[in-house]
């Protein structure tokens, strides 16, 4: 059983990433429209995020570096973080491909599952052009039930 303490009004973070020997190669930062506590599956997300702090994108972008140099991860990952007034917390790390990867994939118009599978089989990969993070229009992602 896993007992976690329950944040009344924070929003909901996920940062879909690869990473190749712990450094990340490409990374897509994401908002959950509702506040969190809906399943993440449920959610409607918005990329790039719209609401957050750019304190709070800077956080993210530092743990998670630090969490994939420390797991040394080469592939896909996904992490989920509660934020609420900069105050960041880690929810889950899963290595593997999210269900919000082939999202962030085509709002970027970058195929962050065949990086990934480049860097499973050894081969080379070059980091996504900076300008791929400045988008002038934004993703939404909705269940639909």
């Amino acid at each position: 059983m896993v007992v976690s303490e329950f944040i009344e009004n924070a929003k909901e973070i996920e940062i879909d990433a690869v990473a190749k020997k712990g450094e990340i190669v490409a990374y897509a930062i994401s908002e959950h429209v509702e506040f969190a506590g809906v399943h993440s599956g449920d959610a409607t997300m918005v990329f790039p995020p719209q609401k957050i702090y750019f304190e709070t994108v800077r956080r993210i972008k530092r743990i998670s570096r630090q969490i994939s140099k420390q797991l040394n991860i080469s592939g896909p990952f996904n992490m989920q973080f509660l934020a609420k007034d900069n105050d960041i917390k880690v929810i889950e790390c899963n290595l593997r491909a999210s269900r919000s990867m082939p999202f962030v994939s085509k709002v970027l118009k970058s195929n962050f599952i065949e990086l990934a599978t480049k860097v499973m089989l050894g081969l080379e990969v070059e980091k996504p052009d900076k300008y791929l993070f400045d988008l002038d229009y934004v993703g939404v992602k909705a269940p639909q039930f």
